[in-house]
């Protein structure tokens, strides 16, 4: 069945053009897909994030901090979003993410946390998560972030280095 004739039959059954949008969250294709914002390959799932725009497009992010950025304005092209996911680090492998939306996750930053961008972001579903990933890199002075403080503070600065 064709879209087109998909999206006819659904309004034909009375469901709303806003619930006709026919996207969702799609697996990270390492090595495929490539940042909007960076123009770099996805290489570590682990570090991965999604967006779905209010049309529908899927963007596949290579860091959280691109993500960010872009929500922020920094670059890439103008996008509307609908729903925002970041990779959880503890249940992601580099070849798998396990996406999760962004306001159930705590963000940790330090500069020393190696990401494909240079941000130093990761993210938690759990706490017990987050303190084990910080006890075994023994990092100092790490911050916890909710999604909501980091785009705030992404206002302020991009979370990418400059190069």
């Amino acid at each position: 069945m064709k879209r087109r004739d998909l999206l006819k039959g659904l309004i034909g059954l009375g469901v709303p053009w806003s619930l006709g949008v026919l996207a969702e969250v799609r697996s990270v294709r390492v090595g495929v897909d490539v940042c909007p914002y960076c123009n770099m390959t996805v290489i570590d799932a682990r570090y991965a994030a999604q967006m779905i725009t209010r049309t529908g497009k899927v963007y596949s992010y290579d860091a959280i901090e691109c993500l960010v950025d872009h929500l922020n304005g920094y670059g890439g092209p103008r996008v509307e979003p609908r729903e925002l996911y970041a990779a959880d680090f503890a249940a992601s492998r580099a070849d798998r993410a396990e996406l999760r939306a962004v306001g159930d996750l705590v963000f940790l930053y330090h500069r020393r946390i190696r990401t494909p961008m240079g941000g130093g972001l990761v993210a938690f579903a759990r706490s017990g998560d987050a303190d084990r990933f910080v006890q075994e890199r023994r990092l100092q002075g790490v911050r916890r972030m909710r999604w909501d403080e980091l785009v705030a503070e992404g206002r302020q600065h991009a979370w990418v280095p400059p190069f």
